[in-house]
């Protein structure tokens, strides 16, 4: 059965009583994914056993100039997947995985990749998937302190770091940067404006405007996410984004100005959210988000935030053959499918 309004109480509470189900699962983040991708179509697989909802499959599909390509999910990696109560209904994944084929034969698609979410430990739920490549990537997480009192906390967070964090932290705390949190409009330009800069400046593909509207829009401030702010003499000079759901927060968008990098204004902002995600909410856990293999100078500066690595797949079935994606373009599947997963360009020898 297809996901339908009716339905949101149970789907909310599978994802409750789900131990893999993560924010990019959540119902208030398909409506994110539906803001930013509107011409895509949403179809989340749901399954049932009694009358309830055991087990799920969130799924978007974009239609483009080689065909419709299905992503569970899409946008810059997001975890996808099954969720499912525990323990797994083997019948209820069995009915998802035929479900979601039939999704995509229906939509005669190109490519179809689902990626496993950081915290699951089952992969041969996806076996039966038969996908003809494989992408791989690290989740690193931090597992925070479980501790209340505020004097304690601090001992306890610096205890998990490396020594190299703890300094550029204790840098940032002497630097004279005020530390603030907020919602405006201001400070959501001026994160993506610095953002923006940053991501340009390594040749890489920024997120726009309107993901961070798209944010404001859909997710309440201070309930479902924080922009922290570090300044100086009135200026924002380093921001950071974060988002909540259930106990863990999620590493979403971090920004400073060149000239303040050294300063370590970020590991500041880190390190507040850290401690009051703790002491405001009991959060147990923080998400940095996937790590490519080769990005090794991101994943050291992560793990040194007292990591825990969660290796995870993206599975994916493309139709074509080698021959025929051989002439297929790049720069027309990026254009095409924006932030969709569609072939993986190093293993089909697609980049420039």
């Amino acid at each position: 059965m297809r996901y339908t309004p009716d339905l949101a109480s149970q789907y909310e509470q599978l994802l409750a009583e789900s131990p893999i189900g993560m924010f990019n699962h959540s119902l208030r983040y398909r409506e994110f994914l539906k803001e930013i991708l509107p011409d895509a179509e949403d179809h989340y697989l749901c399954a049932f056993n009694n009358n309830e909802m055991v087990a799920a499959l969130p799924v978007f599909v974009k239609k483009g100039p080689y065909g419709a390509v299905v992503n569970s999910l899409p946008f810059f990696g997001s975890h996808g997947g099954f969720i499912y109560k525990v323990p797994a209904d083997s019948t209820a994944i069995a009915d998802l995985l035929v479900a979601f084929n039939t999704l995509c034969a229906d939509v005669n698609a190109f490519s179809s990749t689902v990626v496993e979410a950081a915290l699951e430990k089952n992969e041969e739920k996806y076996e039966a998937f038969c996908a003809n490549f494989f992408d791989e990537r690290i989740g690193q997480i931090t597992h925070l302190p479980n501790i209340s009192n505020a004097e304690c906390l601090d001992n306890e967070l610096f205890g998990i770091l490396h020594q190299k964090t703890r300094n550029m932290v204790r840098k940032g705390q002497k630097g004279g940067f005020s530390v603030t949190h907020d919602g405006s409009m201001s400070t959501l330009k001026t994160l993506h404006e610095i953002h923006d800069n940053n991501i340009r400046s390594i040749g890489g593909s920024p997120k726009p405007l309107n993901v961070f509207i798209a944010i404001s829009k859909v997710f309440r401030y201070d309930e479902d996410y924080r922009i922290y702010t570090a300044s100086k003499n009135g200026r924002i000079v380093s921001a950071l984004l974060v988002l909540y759901f259930k106990d863990m927060v999620e590493y979403f968008t971090p920004a400073t100005l060149e000239a303040y990098r050294s300063d370590q204004p970020l590991s500041l902002l880190i390190y507040t959210a850290m401690r009051d995600a703790i002491l405001e909410r009991e959060s147990r856990h923080w998400n940095w988000g996937g790590t490519w293999l080769s990005q090794k100078g991101v994943y050291q500066f992560k793990s040194r935030w007292g990591t825990t690595d969660y290796p995870y797949r993206y599975h994916v079935q493309v139709s074509h053959t080698i021959n025929e994606l051989s002439i297929i373009s790049k720069e027309v599947l990026l254009k095409g499918y924006p932030y969709f997963y569609t072939v993986p360009f190093a293993a089909l020898d697609l980049s420039e």
